[in-house]
């Protein structure tokens, strides 16, 4: 009877446990995930005209405001179709940014605005651009002063010919006040690139859908 009780005793012990361990399983997976950065790429527009010129932003999200993590450095390559778009890849100051690149433009990584930090935007390919940016800024400042979202780089880019542009980032790293690896997913981005009777075609089936749609309105508030 004694064993009896004990091992009932145990089973329920063991049940508890095994719930608080899986309470904080789920505890830490979720604090895991609230913890991860979301990149995302984000053109001005998602249809251009051949010689138009239009911007490419990259953005963080996820980092924490006054505090832990927030980021200290980003080392980015950013792919699009070469035979759709195109980047100056002039340099005129020679600091190894071109020039059709701002990097940390709000200086979330150089929260003093001291302007010694490392950076660099080249192409290595065609349809190939590295984005690296390293905070000189020791970690207590950039936790307590950088926010939790914030443009990483803005691009220029001019549309060449008629066909569709994907723009997408792939991570080599991503390091926190520490440099410790910060977790991310990445959503990326594309534009059209379209002659103008296919633009003029796009406006004309826009405008024959409102019409329609605003006499359709119209002879139901006059059956009614």
């Amino acid at each position: 009877m004694f064993t009896s009780r004990f091992m009932s005793i145990a089973h329920v012990l063991k049940s508890v446990l095994t719930s608080l361990l899986l309470t904080f399983a789920i505890a830490v997976f979720c604090g895991m995930q609230a913890q991860a950065a979301v990149i995302t790429v984000l053109p001005s527009t998602s249809t251009v005209l051949p010689g138009q010129l239009f911007t490419v932003d990259i953005s963080i999200s996820g980092l924490a405001p006054g505090g832990a993590p927030s980021l200290s450095t980003f080392d980015l390559n950013l792919s699009f179709a070469p035979g759709a778009v195109a980047i100056d890849t002039t340099d005129a100051d020679a600091n190894g940014v071109i020039d059709s690149v701002a990097l940390d433009s709000d200086s979330q990584l150089d929260v003093l605005g001291l302007g010694l930090n490392p950076m660099s935007a080249e192409l290595l390919a065609p349809g190939e651009l590295n984005l690296f940016d390293l905070s000189l800024d020791i970690p207590a400042d950039l936790d307590a002063h950088q926010s939790n979202s914030f443009l990483l780089a803005s691009l220029s880019f001019t549309a060449l010919s008629p066909g569709f542009s994907y723009f997408s980032v792939v991570v080599n790293a991503l390091g926190d006040s520490l440099g410790n690896p910060i977790a991310a997913t990445v959503n990326n981005g594309g534009v059209n690139v379209v002659s103008e009777p296919a633009l003029l075609q796009s406006l004309i089936i826009c405008g024959l859908m409102w019409m329609s749609m605003g006499w359709w309105r119209k002879r139901g508030a006059q059956r009614a």
